[in-house]
């Protein structure tokens, strides 16, 4: 979310709405938050229907692997607060742009928690 927080000015240029879909318990969306700051518009989805109809798969081996772990302690030791496990640790996310008239641009779908696409394929997408 940091990085698409920093790249914001960009996708507001090209007329982008950025959505994030969540699983977590309201509790724990307004948690999240408050602690980002994130001037995104934030849905849940306890039932995880988006996830099942853009195929994001479920996999607690790959979203505990050691290069998981090694990203977070670098966060850690940037300055970002380890919030601790919270809600479903297996669920792994994606990206999904779908265009104006509901055309999927692009769907990403994460390996493991830490692989996201870099800003430039979301952004590629978008023109």
């Amino acid at each position: 979310m940091a990085q698409l927080c920093q790249h914001l000015p960009e996708f507001e240029a090209l007329s982008t709405q950025i959505v994030v879909i969540s699983f977590s318990r309201p509790d724990q969306a307004r948690l999240w938050i408050d602690e980002t700051n994130a001037p995104f518009t934030l849905l849940l989805d306890p039932e995880r229907k988006a996830y099942r109809a853009y195929g994001l798969e479920y996999s607690l081996l790959r979203s505990w692997k050691p290069n998981v772990w090694l990203r977070y302690a670098q966060l850690i030791l940037k300055g970002r607060k380890w919030r601790g496990i919270q809600d479903d640790s297996g669920q792994l996310g994606g990206d999904v742009i779908v265009d104006s008239n509901g055309q999927i641009r692009l769907l990403y779908r994460s390996h493991d928690p830490t692989d996201r696409p870099d800003i430039r394929t979301l952004l590629t997408a978008l023109h």
